[in-house]
Formats: C-alpha cells, sequence, structure tokens
C-alpha cells in the first residue's frame, strides 16, 4: 500500500510517503535557491519520496526574512523557482510550496528588522525575549494579499500545489492561539475571529489559483501549552472547518516554542515508546472526514516502516510525513521500497538544527 500509485491531497504521487517541510538555509542573498539547494533537492527526488514540501517561503516584504531562506515576495522569485522545480521532476516526483508568515518564531540580529505579531506580546526564542509590532488591520490586509500574490507565483513556477504554514508559533498559528492573540477586533477573540486571519488567507489564495490547484495546510491539533495555548477541541472544530473551504490536504502537527517540554514540534524518540506523537490527533479528524473529499496527513516520529504501514492500513490517514530522517537517509523510499525494511538511522537527535545549512550531522559529506 505505501508505494502504489495514489492521489494525495489532488496530486498524483508515487508512495503515500511526504518530505514534510524543512528548513534548508540555502538561499542566496536574494532569497533564490542556490546550487546546493538544488542539489539537495535532487538527492530528495531521486530518492523516491512521493511528494516533497519545500522548507518555508517568505510571502512578504513586510517582515524580514531568516537568515538564507527562500523568497517568493516579488515576480523575480519566480525563474528561481522554476528552476527548482524542474530539478525535482526530473525524477518524477512532486513538489509543493510551504508559505509562510513567520511572525517572530525566529531569532533576529540586532537591526535587521521589526517582529511582527498579532497583539505586540514579547516571544522568547531561545535564551532571548523579542519585542514585536501588533499587526494593524491594514497590515492584515496586506499580508493575506501578499499570501495570494504569492501563491500564483508559486502556480507560475510550476509547483504541484502549495501549503499555508499554519502550525508550529508561526503567525498565522499566533492568530489561533490566545496567549499571543489579545486582539479586540474581528481577528481576536472567540475561535472564529481569532481563525479568520487563516480563513481569509485561505479564501484569497483560492480565488487567485483557482478550484483546481491543489492547497494544503498545515496545523497545530493543539499547542500543548501550560496556559493559553490552542487546545486540541479547538485544533479539531479549525480542521473540520478546513475541509469546507476548498482545502485538498491536512497536515497534522502540534506544539510551538512555547509548549511544554517535550511537547513542542520536535521531540526526541525514545524507541521503547509509542513514537508516532501526534497519531491520534490525526485519527481522529481523518476519521471524522473520510467522507469529505480532503486527504488527512501526520507528521512526528515515523521512523519505521511497518509503524507506516500500520497507519496507512488501520486508520482514515492518507499520507506519512517525515523530516529528520531524509536529512540523514535521502534515500530511504527506495531502500524500504527495495526490501530493506530497516527502521531509519535517524537518532532523532535534532542537532541537525545546530548547523548553519539544515543537515546530518553524521553525514560527513553534509557538513558545513
Amino acid at each position: 500500500m505505501l508505494f502504489e500509485n495514489c492521489r494525495i491531497g489532488g496530486i498524483s504521487a508515487s508512495s503515500h510517503l511526504v518530505r514534510s517541510a524543512t528548513f534548508e538555509g540555502l538561499a542566496d542573498a536574494e532569497g533564490h535557491p542556490t546550487e546546493e539547494m538544488f542539489h539537495t533537492y535532487q538527492r530528495l527526488a531521486n530518492g523516491g519520496v512521493g511528494i516533497i514540501i519545500t522548507g518555508m517561503i517568505a510571502a512578504s516584504t513586510l517582515e524580514p526574512h531568516q537568515h538564507c531562506q527562500i523568497c517568493i515576495h516579488d515576480d523575480e522569485c519566480i525563474s528561481p523557482l522554476s528552476k527548482l522545480v524542474a530539478r525535482v521532476h526530473m525524477y518524477h516526483s512532486k513538489i509543493i510550496a510551504q508559505l509562510v508568515e513567520i511572525g517572530g518564531a525566529i531569532m533576529l540580529p540586532e537591526g535587521k528588522g521589526t517582529i511582527i505579531s498579532p497583539s505586540g506580546i514579547p516571544e522568547k526564542v531561545g535564551k532571548t525575549t523579542q519585542e514585536s509590532h501588533a499587526l494593524t488591520q491594514a497590515e492584515i490586509y496586506r499580508l493575506i494579499k501578499d499570501m495570494g500574490k504569492a501563491a500564483l507565483r508559486a502556480k507560475k513556477a510550476g509547483f504541484d500545489g502549495i501549503q499555508i504554514h499554519a502550525a508550529h508559533g508561526y503567525l498565522i498559528s499566533k492568530f489561533l492561539t490566545p496567549f499571543f492573540n489579545r486582539r479586540q477586533d474581528e481577528y481576536g477573540g472567540s475561535l472564529e475571529n481569532r481563525s479568520r486571519f487563516l480563513f481569509e488567507t485561505i479564501q484569497t489564495i483560492r480565488n487567485v489559483v483557482g478550484k483546481e490547484f491543489p492547497l494544503w495546510v498545515k496545523i497545530n491539533c493543539a499547542d500543548f501549552m501550560a496556559e493559553g495555548g490552542l487546545t486540541e477541541e479547538e485544533g479539531y472544530e479549525i480542521m473540520l472547518r478546513l475541509a469546507d473551504v476548498g482545502v485538498n490536504a491536512i497536515e497534522v502537527s502540534g506544539g510551538n516554542m512555547s509548549s511544554l517540554p517535550r511537547k513542542g514540534p520536535i521531540r526526541a524518540i525514545r524507541r521503547t515508546k509509542e513514537p508516532m506523537y501526534f497519531k491520534q490527533y490525526a485519527q481522529a479528524i481523518a476519521s471524522a472526514l473520510k467522507d469529505k473529499p480532503i486527504d488527512i496527513g501526520v507528521v512526528g516520529g515515523y521512523r519505521n516502516i511497518e509503524q507506516i504501514q500500520t497507519t496507512l492500513q488501520q486508520t482514515d490517514i492518507t499520507f506519512i510525513s517525515m523530516s529528520r530522517p531524509f536529512l540523514r537517509q535521502p534515500d530511504l523510499p527506495n531502500l524500504w521500497r527495495n526490501g530493506n525494511t530497516e527502521p531509519a538511522t535517524c537518532i532523532s537527535c535534532s542537532r541537525c538544527y545546530g548547523t548553519d545549512a539544515i543537515a546530518c550531522v553524521f553525514n560527513n559529506s553534509d557538513k558545513k
């Protein structure tokens, strides 16, 4: 079942395996892909994964982008990104552009711009607390329009679909979280108001790319914060609504930088315990939406083919996303496809995030 031809979220794919968005840190000063990034994506595509979701792509110039982040905030970005798409399509894999508005979930060097947020709540990033600018309504409207323009550029560049990053404490995720969203207007307060930014973004994107272009959303099942976080019940309610607004697929994740210990989006995995830490939440929403034209996938903790096969066979989940295992073994899908059923060699140490460009520290050829 894992390696059968399938259609996931409006995209024809060679397997139910998806490379979840993974920040590369390999763009040039203009936010364009470098040759090293082309090489990274070629290795992934040649390794047999069905669909690749890019690392987060900056959609707007209203906020500073992360160092060496891909950008799609003007038309000059279309041609370089089309070359990235072509490298992936050479190997018959598919590629989705993940669009993001960062909203303070990164550490900015001093003097490099101002973080934006729903309500100007300071945020701790690492050991530093960063101040932020509370968005005006006019700025919110601009960001929504910028996401629409970015989505159209992604379509023109040849991407097979787009994914809105609404998880992990980035800007759209912050709007969903009461702790960070204390607005008194129509974008704050009730869950309907807090999710307005997300749903207006979806509507704008759908209007510009058309009804048929695949549109995915990555979203938290919950924030897992001590207080003021998006709850499991709220996450579930939002995902139910996504099925009715033209979204083709939901990738279920969870947590942010303010989550309780060991409850964030990136976790160490103890192999002796149940490792698939968002499976139960994805399973619940997949069951509820099984009769709707939407696919539900899950990321987090999958490391062996038996876990994946069991999830696909025994639940209504239709795709499995992985990130860190592909940093160490970009050819992991082909290994499994060809009969090597050994688990991924990734040990979930997360030291890959301590390098200048994201790479497995155990792969000498990838060290920077």
